[in-house]
């Protein structure tokens, strides 16, 4: 056994060292992927837990039941293994706890394998038809928000902020990180207006964020530098404009009126 797991090590060795002459930047992609199995889901507990809220009654409720269904299941097991023993003598004359506890261990993990399964073969669907790349650069995709800021507001003030041409000129902007594509597939414009006929300003929320906690929106205004606040002070920001409901962002740009 000891020799068969040094033969599989050597053999990996040997193609990571091949791999790495050959191309080295497959080599570095591999092991990312390996940290990244190793030690991404840390990062998805943490937020995980952090975004997990129990009800005192609930987890009361759920732990009340599991010691109900251990410990019934339990009772009839030792009732069963008596009437099967019938008074024959064996090693164990009565059922014990850890046969209970390992056969509800065995139906977990296999109840866990048929999830890892289906939710694997799910995520490999969604990698194979989503647009998203695998790697994103989160600096690069600030960058890229905030030259699309820039430049819309460079057009708005040329155009005086005219509501119809600021419209166009951002669905006719393009995605700098991912050529060929408008920025809008990224970032979510609302549009507030001033009289129906100039913006009061506009807020560039990122559609589909990689990092949260590093993509911002950004918030345009006349006569102002653009300002980029945190993505969960949102509802702040379209309340400094008068709009204390929004509804949600929907899909397509909205006319938020003040």
């Amino acid at each position: 056994m000891k020799r068969s797991f040094l033969r599989i090590g050597v053999m990996a060795a040997i193609l990571l060292v091949f791999v790495a002459l050959v191309e080295p930047s497959i080599l570095g992609v591999i092991i990312t992927l390996l940290i990244t199995l190793l030690t991404g889901w840390w990062s998805s507990l943490g937020r995980l837990l952090g975004n997990w809220h129990p009800a005192f009654h609930a987890v009361l409720l759920f732990t009340l039941t599991v010691v109900a269904i251990l410990a019934g299941t339990n009772a009839f097991l030792r009732w069963l293994y008596a009437c099967l023993r019938n008074g024959v003598g064996t090693k164990y004359p009565v059922w014990r706890w850890k046969w209970t506890l390992c056969g509800y261990a065995m139906l977990f993990c296999a109840f866990m394998a048929i999830c890892s399964i289906v939710l694997t073969t799910h995520q490999l669907y969604w990698m194979s038809k989503s647009s998203d790349p695998l790697f994103a650069d989160p600096y690069r995709k600030s960058s890229a928000a905030l030259i699309a800021a820039e430049t819309l507001k460079e057009y708005a003030e040329d155009v005086q902020w005219d509501s119809t041409k600021t419209r166009a000129a951002f669905w006719q902007q393009q995605d700098v990180t991912r050529p060929g594509e408008p920025v809008s597939e990224a970032i979510q414009p609302v549009w507030i207006e001033k009289d129906g006929v100039t913006l009061r300003a506009v807020v560039l929320v990122p559609r589909h964020p990689l990092f949260s906690a590093r993509h911002g929106l950004m918030v345009i205004q006349p006569g102002t530098n653009l300002v980029e606040r945190n993505l969960s002070e949102l509802p702040q920001v379209l309340a400094s404009f008068g709009i204390g409901n929004t509804g949600g962002i929907s899909n397509r740009p909205t006319a938020l009126l003040p």
